[in-house]
């Protein structure tokens, strides 16, 4: 969901064009190509976006001038001419803050303006309330920007991303109940009040999987389904480089694939359960990545409860979506998601001898933070990509 008081908001490095846009489509269609590809020629750009060679140098010149892109010393091979100079990202044009509202912690990202994660950092919180969590997450914002020299006036806006579904297109969510006083709020003009900065929010699964898609391995695949392994388990979905939202915002429920009666859902919080009841203490499941033991007694068990639940849901998106990848992701160990992975079976028909093409299954590589990685994203691919 996008807040409606974006251009109100937006700091004072910033300067609004045409229609109070921070950038016009067709200087955006660059930006995309030069973000994507990190450091790219004019002459790709030309090839990539089909915009007139002079129109593209007349707009990377503009765009050189208000700090938005840098050229390299580096010549970049050219197989179709000479080699060119190389144009990139300025990193410091502007930053992006990324907020996880999770359970029982908070976690806080900042990103710079090539999608580099410069900062995270997790706080376990016994209270959850409005207040306190603001209050808190200010905190941190202060003492990184002072501690990372980050101008206030250069940060471009402020991504959420919270557990919960979507009520309405109100932007209003029915959030877990252990959240129960960010429910059916304005999460947007919360924060966005709060901190005077342009925000997004989605739930905690569809923001991962935009962060895995700008920092992660799903940065591989323009197309790919992310299942989203933590104290519940969700999803979101990638399609052609964009998150899918869906009509509220819900796109990527993966959990609601399962019936309960008949499947276990694959979260976390029963793993912990299971682990404890063989005498294994776990303190909490954001820092199972750091001292996770695949030869613990429960693991197996896990396993052989949620199996069936990971082998329909991958069977479904590969068969829905055409996916080129389905990642595991989340709070899951890599490890443990690794073992999932070489016991997950997705089906397919037969035909002369052959299936059709299937996704990889893989596991993420954003070993911390996902949530707030990814809600740092928010920013760039709302008002930048």
């Amino acid at each position: 969901m996008f807040s409606l008081n974006n251009s109100n908001l937006l700091r004072s490095g910033f300067e609004l064009g045409k229609g109070e846009k921070l950038f016009q489509d067709i200087e955006r269609d660059i930006i995309k190509v030069v973000f994507w590809e990190k450091c790219v020629t004019q002459s790709h750009i030309v090839s990539a976006t089909r915009i007139p060679q002079q129109t593209v140098s007349r707009l990377l010149k503009s765009l050189t001038q208000h700090g938005v892109i840098v050229q390299s010393d580096t010549l970049i091979p050219n197989k179709k001419g000479k080699p060119g100079f190389g144009i990139a990202l300025n990193p410091d044009y502007g930053f992006t803050f990324g907020l996880a509202i999770l359970l029982d912690a908070i976690s806080l990202a900042v990103m710079d303006f090539t999608g580099k994660v410069v900062y995270t950092h997790m706080q376990l919180m016994s209270d959850m309330s409005i207040n306190n969590v603001l209050k808190c997450a200010q905190k941190l914002v202060e003492e990184i920007s002072a501690e990372r020299d980050i101008p206030s006036e250069k940060v471009l806006g402020m991504g959420v991303g919270i557990s919960g579904f979507f009520s309405s297109m109100d932007g209003k969510m029915n959030t877990h109940h252990m959240l129960e006083e960010w429910s059916q709020v304005d999460i947007i003009d919360i924060v966005s009040q709060h901190f005077q900065l342009p925000t997004w929010v989605v739930n905690d699964a569809t923001g991962a999987a935009a962060g895995e898609g700008v920092a992660g391995i799903g940065r591989e695949y323009k197309n790919f389904v992310y299942m989203f392994v933590s104290a519940a388990f969700g999803g979101g979905i990638v399609n052609n480089g964009d998150v899918l939202r869906g009509t509220y915002g819900n796109a990527g429920e993966l959990g609601d694939m399962l019936p309960p009666k008949l499947y276990a859902h694959p979260n976390l919080e029963l793993l912990k359960r299971i682990l404890k009841k063989n005498g294994v203490a776990v303190t909490s499941i954001y820092d199972l990545h750091d001292n996770f033991d695949p030869d613990w007694p429960g693991v197996e068990e896990w396993l052989f409860k949620v199996q069936d639940s990971f082998d329909l849901v991958a069977t479904c998106c590969s068969a829905l979506l055409d996916a080129e990848a389905i990642i595991i992701g989340g709070h899951i160990p890599k490890e443990l998601a690794e073992k999932v992975i070489a016991r997950t079976e997705v089906y397919a028909q037969f035909r002369r001898g052959a299936k059709r093409p299937m996704p990889k299954l893989v596991v993420s590589n954003i070993d911390n933070f996902p949530v707030s990685i990814g809600a740092a994203t928010l920013p760039f691919r709302e008002l930048c990509l």
